[in-house]
């Protein structure tokens, strides 16, 4: 079986497939909070601004790992290649570039949290501790 992970095609390609997906998903996340801005009934608007708030951090993790990151993983060995904006630019190495993202997925959990257990989004229900 041929390794296709330190293949110069492999190192050239999955970058710039990298950075069309997630040129893909930033415009559909801002395509999305268009939508919500602008078709959402006045009913729903405190339910939209959580929604808001989550298309903005998913948004945040494309950008992180997409552009700033852009890890070309190397398997069967557990490690990567930083070939973002912060290891290329920026000169980082790629420890920094492989925990850069992790920010972002604190605060993307910390927001599904703080939207899953708000009271004032679901008052039906009782949260005990």
């Amino acid at each position: 079986m041929h390794n296709l992970t330190l293949d110069a095609r492999w190192l050239h390609w999955m970058p710039a497939y990298e950075n069309f997906v997630g040129a893909l998903a930033l415009c559909l996340s801002a395509m999305a909070i268009c939508l919500m801005l602008t078709k959402t009934p006045r009913s729903a608007m405190p339910f939209v601004k959580y929604l808001i708030l989550l298309q903005a951090s998913l948004a945040l993790v494309d950008l992180n790992y997409c552009f700033l990151v852009c890890p070309i993983l190397l398997f069967p060995v557990n490690g990567l290649i930083c070939n973002g904006i912060i290891c290329t630019w920026f000169g980082l190495s790629g420890h920094v570039g492989n925990h850069f993202p992790s920010l972002s997925y604190l605060f993307e959990n910390s927001e599904l949290h703080s939207v899953a257990y708000d009271p004032n989004i679901f008052p039906e229900y009782k949260f005990t501790q």
